[in-house]
């Protein structure tokens, strides 16, 4: 016959956990208190002042179209040729979902039976005993296993399109060379969008008051 007993720890260990678990709680918490402020470029197009420069202008405007055509009718072919890698994709994602799901199943058998028994087995095998003192409860060690997430075809198909074919173009670079070509000018500054500082540089168009 096996004996399980428990041994709990002294107040020190008892201080020293909870100290750890308020400790990161509250480090938590000042951290999502100061955001770090997000930044992004703006730019600003001055045309040229002459009108054989704002005709220049116009041939610009139909390169960057025929470009982001051009661009989107490669994505469309690219698209079109990966249908049948999304299926083996998928199929892959399906296996090891399944293997994660069996061992999600055998953890969560191993979790209730450690629950029913109230011996502390999930977390830490070297722990035995009987239940603990109300202010020390069994339970605090344990976490029940999580669940894995099923597939989605859809996202295994965004993945591989996002992967394969959104590939850059260059058509806003090629745009922007052909407008200061004519004589405009390509104006461009970071600025800050979000969690902004009192001393950040705000968009143009940004009127409202600043983010605290």
């Amino acid at each position: 016959m096996i004996s399980l007993f428990r041994c709990h720890p002294g107040p020190d260990g008892l201080l020293r956990r909870w100290a750890a678990t308020w400790g990161g709680l509250a480090l938590l918490l000042l951290l999502g208190g100061c955001a770090t402020p997000q930044y992004a470029t703006e730019t600003r197009y001055v045309p040229p002042a002459d009108k054989a420069g704002l005709e220049c202008l116009r041939g610009c405007h139909l390169a960057m179209m025929a470009c982001q055509a051009d661009c989107s009718a490669r994505r469309q072919a690219c698209i079109r040729e990966i249908e049948p890698e999304v299926d083996v994709a998928f199929e892959a994602a399906l296996r090891r979902y399944e293997i994660e799901r069996r061992h999600y199943m055998r953890e969560r058998q191993f979790y209730q039976l450690d629950r029913s028994m109230h011996i502390g087995l999930y977390r830490d095998p070297f722990y035995f005993g009987f239940p603990g003192a109300i202010w020390y409860p069994d339970h605090y060690y344990d976490d029940p296993p999580v669940p894995p997430a099923a597939p989605d075809r859809a996202a295994v198909r965004a993945e591989l399109i996002d992967r394969q074919c959104n590939q850059p173009c260059g058509c806003q670079a090629s745009f922007d060379a052909c407008y200061a070509g004519c004589g405009g000018q390509v104006q461009k500054r970071t600025v800050c969008i979000k969690h902004c500082g009192p001393n950040d540089p705000l968009p143009a168009r940004l009127d409202s008051p600043r983010s605290p």
